[in-house]
Formats: C-alpha cells, structure tokens, sequence
C-alpha cells in the first residue's frame, strides 16, 4: 500500500499553526512575571533613568515619573515600621540592563550577572516593591511603593516584536519553500536555518527586552536554546549553500554538520574558559560567515557555464551575504573589537530576514528551487484559509455572536475584502503579456495570412515578442516540429513556421523570469494553430491556382480561337483592333497562368502598339530604343498590366484631345523603378483636367491603377504642350485594398 503523503497546502497549514503557537508561547512567557510597569533606560553614568510610567501602574505618592533615577528597589515592608531585619534595597546599575549576557567577556561576570538577575527578579516578584528615587534636576532623593503585577502585552518593547516577527516570518517563508519540495535537501535546509534562526529571536526576544529582571533559572534555559538556534541557523546555511544550486557534497557528509553543532553545544553549555567567556559565540558566528563566503565562492566556481543555476546562486547568495553579513558586521563585530554600536541587538537581529524576504522575491524571477509562479497560489490559498478562521474567531470574540453568524460575516469579508486583494496582488504580481484565445487565432491568421513570406515571417518574430519579451531570437538549424524548452526554462526552441526559419528564444520576459510549462503549452498551441491557419491558406492557393488555370485555357481555348478566325477574314480597317484584342488575350492568359513578362518584351510590344495607332492619326512618335541591352527583369502581370493599359490610354488621350503633331516618350530605368515620361506638342489639358475633376480623359482611373500597384503619376500642362510621367515599381508590393474594403486589424505588436 502507498505511504499518502501531505498536500502542500496541509505542510504550510501545520507551519502556520506551529507559528501561531510559538508565538502565544513566547507571548506567555514574556508576560508571566511581575513587573514594574516602567521605561528604563541605562546612562553614561552607571545610573538608570525612568522614562516612562506605564498606564495602570498603581504606587504611592510621590510616585516615580518621567526623568527619575531609579537608585535601588527592596521589598517593601509590610507595616509603618521596618523590621531590623528587613532585607537591604539591591543597587540598581546600567549593567542590570545589559541585554545580551553573552556579550560579557568571562564566565565570572556572567555568573554575577545571572546572580544580580535573580536577587532583583525575586525582589520584583513581591506583592509591593520600595523604589528609591532621584530628581534629576533638584537632587532630592525620595521612596515610592509600587504594586506589582503580571506585565501587560502593550509593555513590550518594539525590540520584542521585532525579534519575534523575525522569527515568524522567516519560518513562514522556509516552511513555504518546505511544503513545496519536502524531500529535496535544499529546501530542508532552508527549513532547518529558518527553525534555528526562530529559536535565538524567540528565546533572545523575552530576556533582551525583559523591563529590568528575569529570575537566573529562566536564563538557564533560555540562553542555551539561542545559542542552539543561532548554531543550527549558521551550519543549516552552509548546508543550504553546499547542496543547492549544485550539490557540492554527498548527502552522507551532511552528517558532520550536527556532530559540529552538538560538539559546540557541549563545550558552550561546560562553560569552558579560553579568555572570551560566553562571547566566544560571536568568534563562532564569524567562522560561520566566512564559511558561508567559502560556499558560495564554490558554487560561483562549480555553476560557470550554466546561466540558470548562476542567476539563482546570484539572487540566494546576494540574500544570505546582506542578512548574515549585516548581522556579523553590526551584532558580532562591535562586541569582539569591544567598540561601541548604537543599535540594539533586537533590532540588528531583525536584519536576518532580509535572507528569507529575498528568498520569497525570487522564486518567481529565478525559480529557486525549481518553484514557479504556482508556488504563490498555494500561499495565497492557505493565507486565505486562515484569514477566515482568524476573522471568524475574532467576531466570536469581538462580537460576542454565536459561532453560525460569525462564519456568516467572516466568508463575507472574505469573499468581498480577502479574495479581491488577493487577485489584485496576483495580477500585479504575475502579470505577463498574454492574450485571450480569441485573440491568439487572430494572431495566427495575421501571420499566416500576410502578403508576403518576409512579412508573415517578421509577424511571427513580433507575435513571439509580445508574448515572450526575450532578449534574443536566434535563427538555428533544422528543430524538432514541436517547441522544446531548454536550459532549465532558460531558453525555447520553435520550429519552421510562417516563412520563418526555425527560431531559439533566450532569456523571456526581458531577462526577468524563465520559461515555465504553462509557456511551453502556449508556444505549442500558437505554433499549431499558425501551421493549420498556413494549411488553409495553401489550399485556398491552391484553389484559386487551379481556378485560375481553367480560365486561362478557356479563353485560350475559345475566345482566343474565335478572335483568331475572325482576324483572318477582317478587312484592313477590322484587323489592328483584333491584334490588339489577341494581344490583351495573351496577356490574360499569362497573368491567369502565373507567368511572367520581361521587361524588354513588355516595352517593345506597347512601343510597337503605340507606333501603330499614332501613325493611323498621324502622330509622329518619338520614342528611341534603349542604348543598351535592358537587363533581365522579370514582370508580374498586375505590373505589365497596369503599364500597358497606362501607356495605352495616354496615347489615347493624346489622340483624342491634343491635336499634336508630336507624341515623344523618354524611358529611364533606376534599381527597383522604371521612369516614363510623355510629352506632346499639342493645346495641352484644362486645369479641371488636370485635377481630375471632369469625365473625360480617364485620368482619375489611370491615376488609381498606378498608385495600385505602389506606382506614382504626374501631370503638367503648358500652353502648346502637356507632360507626364509614370514612376513604376519593378517588384510588386503588397496589394492596397480597394476603397470600401475592410484594412486587415492591426497586428499584435502595433502600439495601438
């Protein structure tokens, strides 16, 4: 039978249930002895000041307040009088605030300290306690009897919440990771740092933010189980930092790591004496530091070559250099070079976060761990599963409502508040360019259905950018005909599509992410709809070709047969008109049946029939033949076409209109164009003609046909003469749709 193991959501739920426990036990910790109800504050001079006086504080008059030097604190008497007997006040110094016990330089103060800790805790733990007080600004010494009680939740120190929200967080965040890959030793490893690290600031956060006294047994117990957290934090990070992102080590030599951590234990918990006392964990620490440097410059050496795994040791190590690196240089640092610092050590502690906040930035951008953006919906899913039981208990509480309308109003806000900040923060969080369906067949017709191979082919490339932003889109050699992801999502192969050679992508979303399966399925739906939308278009192609054809023989076959019969018996008068109408049918016949003309050919025979119908109207022509041979330039048929039926009804229009004697035509031919110009010697043409504005002359429809084919016409007219000129494109551009037609949507890419 099959072992079930947890979902991930069950691993974070049981995370957050143990946070939540750790955190009301440190709570109850903090709060289960007797306080003082006031603010203090050690001085330059080995004296404690009063700087604030908590509300609820019960105590005679005069009482302590603010700007008051607390001298010393007995038990209070029972009585008016003083027993002779009566316990002396203890002295209260700076030193009885020190936060960190550790940081004293031999096991001799330290035993001092925890004695002085105790005397005053049991002091403390009275029913009523005497302080002696003084003015500072008059001197004068007076008592007070303070009543004691348990301390209040709003008396803790911003450096408690601050170290306890550390170590939550941080065990949130591994435990996340953790849930995730369970059996993979990286994760373990950040789970195992991230209970270490939770361990110091928890224990740390109750003794280092204590009002003035614990009792010495509470220390006992305490101490040692920070300095375990903080040895289980530095070995669980080397650990981390020699198995992932490649694993430098065997898992079996993992074992060393505890054997190192109880070893240390032993020999911290014997109070060992080398000259350092109980600082001689920061000596630790900073071994800890440079071996962390030592693993990351190993796996900066064994990940050369491999961009995936360089950017994720990058992004972990720059987390975990900028967290432990800020707490060895502002904790360890000033207490082993015995220099002063400023910050207390509960809020430097609270810069190891920094590790486990980055680590979280970067699961997205460089998939530690090999998590993806689905790794967020399960956080998402489990805050929210907790969101509801919080609010649902808090209603309980707040409200005091039966339990029925309290789930009531709780899945109200949370389906109302919860649930569209959420998928706000998803949105913004993971938002890609991506498109609908809809829009993706769209895409695939603009490409397949271009007017060219070269433009479906920089479509395609457009399309890919849009979606995929990479930094580079390399052409390669012959792919496989599905897209394949490579380099760990680091880049995508796409096969031959849409006159595109086969294509690599490198580097998605500007650098800032990895190709994930999701993408992957993506890229293979684009490229299939693409290959159907191609198929379609061919065998329309293949239609029209074919349509095309059967035309071309028909009018071959019989119109042109008939024209033929007939041209043997016209008369002189009958005869040119047929030619030319043979001419026309020959031309047809070529455009249907996909040839194509030279342009030699094409000038000579429009020369010969411009000769003939000028010289039936008495027209000299003046158009000499080229003094050299015109190269080898092959014409579609729109272009002959349009070039013949222009110089065809220029010549008639000269006929008709111009009374000119002259007719001379000059031809000019540069890369990619062919420049005609006309001229006669004739009255020349109205303004109104010229503009196009009457029906005669048929130069508006002339004009249309040029610029149809991506021509330009030019007219002129001076008295006793009119000139124009064609500019003809040698290679056909992609066909202009006719007035009336829809233009084909905007590709994905325009910025619009």
């Amino acid at each position: 039978m099959r072992p079930h193991h947890a979902t991930p959501n069950l691993l974070l739920v049981a995370v957050t249930l143990f946070c939540v426990a750790l955190a009301f036990g440190v709570l109850v910790a903090a709060t289960s002895f007797n306080a003082l109800s006031l603010r203090l504050m050690p001085t330059d001079r080995d004296a404690v000041l009063i700087t604030h006086v908590h509300d609820g504080a019960f105590f005679s008059e005069p009482g302590p307040r603010w700007a008051t030097v607390l001298k010393a604190i007995g038990i209070a008497p029972p009585g008016a009088g003083r027993p002779a007997d009566w316990p002396a006040p203890i002295p209260i110094t700076s030193a009885d605030l020190l936060p960190e016990p550790d940081s004293l330089s031999s096991y001799a103060e330290y035993d001092a300290f925890l004695a002085r800790q105790s005397a005053l805790a049991d002091v403390i733990a009275a029913d009523a306690v005497e302080l002696y007080l003084q003015d500072i600004f008059t001197q004068e010494e007076f008592t007070s009897v303070l009543h004691t009680d348990y301390r209040d939740v709003t008396t803790l120190t911003d450096g408690f919440w601050l170290q306890l929200l550390t170590g939550v967080a941080s065990l949130l965040i591994a435990g996340w990771v953790w849930a995730l890959r369970p059996r993979h030793v990286g994760p373990i490893m950040f789970m195992i740092s991230a209970i270490g690290l939770t361990l110091s600031t928890a224990t740390s956060a109750i003794y280092a933010n204590r009002e003035l006294a614990l009792p010495a047994d509470l220390y006992a117990v305490l101490v040692p189980i920070n300095h375990l957290g903080v040895v289980v934090f530095a070995l669980a990070m080397i650990g981390l930092l020699l198995s992932y992102p490649r694993q430098l080590v065997r898992p079996r030599w993992f074992w060393l790591l505890p054997v190192i951590g109880a070893a240390y234990t032993v020999f911290d918990t014997s109070h060992v004496e080398l000259g350092l006392g109980p600082s001689q964990l920061y000596v630790f620490i900073a071994l800890a530091m440079l071996g962390i440097l030592a693993a990351i410059a190993l796996q900066w050496r064994a990940t050369r070559g491999n961009p995936p795994d360089r950017a994720a040791l990058g992004w972990l190590g720059l987390s975990v250099v900028a967290g432990a690196g800020a707490y060895t240089l502002l904790g360890a640092a000033p207490i082993l070079l015995d220099t002063p610092f400023s910050l207390p050590q509960s809020h430097v502690t609270s810069v190891l976060v920094v590790i486990y906040a980055g680590l979280a930035l970067g699961l997205s951008r460089y998939r530690l761990f090999d998590l993806g953006e689905w790794s967020y919906r399960v956080l998402f899913y489990t805050v929210g599963a907790l969101v509801l039981l919080a609010l649902d208990a808090s209603v309980i509480y707040l409200l005091n409502i039966d339990a029925a309308p309290a789930l009531g109003i709780s899945l109200l806000l949370v389906a109302f508040v919860y649930l569209p900040i959420r998928d706000w923060i998803w949105r913004r969080a993971t938002t890609r360019r991506a498109i609908a369906q809809d829009e993706l067949f769209s895409a695939a017709l603009d490409v397949a259905f271009a007017p060219s191979p070269a433009e479906s082919a920089a479509r395609w490339q457009a399309l890919l950018r849009r979606l995929f932003d990479p930094l580079q889109i390399i052409e390669t050699g012959p792919a496989d005909s599905q897209p394949q992801m490579g380099e760990d999502g680091l880049s995508m192969q796409l096969p031959a599509v849409a006159g595109a050679p086969p294509l690599r992508l490198t580097y998605p979303f500007a650098g800032r992410g990895l190709f994930s399966p999701n993408h992957l399925k993506l890229a293979t739906n684009l490229v299939s709809l693409t290959e159907r939308a191609e198929e379609g278009r061919e065998a329309y192609m293949r239609g029209v070709g074919e349509e095309r054809r059967r035309m071309a023989r028909d009018l071959h076959d019989d119109v042109g047969a008939r024209l033929l019969t007939g041209l043997h018996t016209a008369d002189e008068t009958t005869r040119p008109t047929l030619q030319a109408a043979l001419s026309d049918i020959r031309a047809i016949v070529s455009g249907l049946s996909g040839e194509e003309a030279s342009l030699d050919r094409v000038l000579a025979e429009t020369r010969h029939e411009a000769a003939r119908r000028l010289e039936a109207a008495e027209i000299i022509l003046d158009w000499p033949l080229p003094e050299a041979e015109i190269e080898a330039i092959q014409l579609d048929y729109r272009l002959h076409k349009a070039l013949t039926s222009a110089v065809r009804e220029i010549v008639s229009n000269a006929i008709r209109h111009s009374g000119a004697s002259r007719f001379t035509v000059t031809a000019g031919l540069s890369p990619g164009h062919l420049a005609l110009h006309f001229a006669d010697n004739g009255k020349g043409m109205p303004s109104e003609a010229l503009a196009g504005e009457t029906a005669g002359f048929g130069l508006r429809n002339l004009r249309h046909r040029i610029e149809d084919i991506g021509g330009h016409l030019t007219l002129a007219a001076q008295a006793g003469s009119t000139t124009i000129t064609l500019d003809i494109p040698l290679v056909l551009t992609p066909h202009t749709p006719e007035p009336g037609v829809l233009e084909p949507p905007d590709p994905l890419n325009s910025p619009a």
